[in-house]
């Protein structure tokens, strides 16, 4: 196969998946609520949700009111990718903390996450940014409401 020939294929095939793949769509999110409860109950929720699901930390700080959880797979329920077009999808990342903190007399919990996606199509490997349709945040923070009954 001569050089041009591979090049023209090259563009060819990035045009067509351009044309078939779709942007993930824009979510709104809450991603922080206000609890009347005190601090401590409430990291103890949130320490809780994690023990449950037996999803792994990667760092705690109760002072610094901070949980970063190591990274994870997710679904399709949890964040929008867009679709993939011709590529196929070889892996699924996502990353997320959790904040707590005191916000006058009540406490303050705010879910951040990272969803992403690696997609290949023949040698080409690309990674998408996805967004969350806030699923993975609303479990962390009902879980705080429902474990603490605030």
């Amino acid at each position: 196969m001569s050089r041009k020939f591979r090049l023209a294929s090259i563009v060819v095939s990035a045009v067509v998946m351009a044309g078939c793949a779709t942007a993930p769509g824009v979510h709104t999110v809450q991603n922080t609520r206000t609890y009347q409860m005190p601090y401590d109950q409430a990291w103890e929720n949130v320490v809780s949700f994690f023990a449950s699901r037996n999803i792994q930390i990667k760092n705690i700080a109760k002072d610094s009111g901070v949980i970063y959880a190591e990274s994870a797979r997710f679904d399709d329920s949890m964040a929008d990718c867009g679709k993939p077009g011709l590529f196929q999808i070889v892996g699924r990342k996502a990353n997320f903390n959790v904040f707590v903190k005191h916000a006058g007399n009540d406490t303050q919990v705010s879910v951040n996450t990272d969803f992403s996606e690696t997609r290949r199509f023949e040698n080409n490997v690309v990674t998408v940014q996805c967004n969350s349709y806030g699923t993975l945040e609303n479990l962390v923070l009902n879980s705080v409401s429902s474990a603490g009954g605030a």
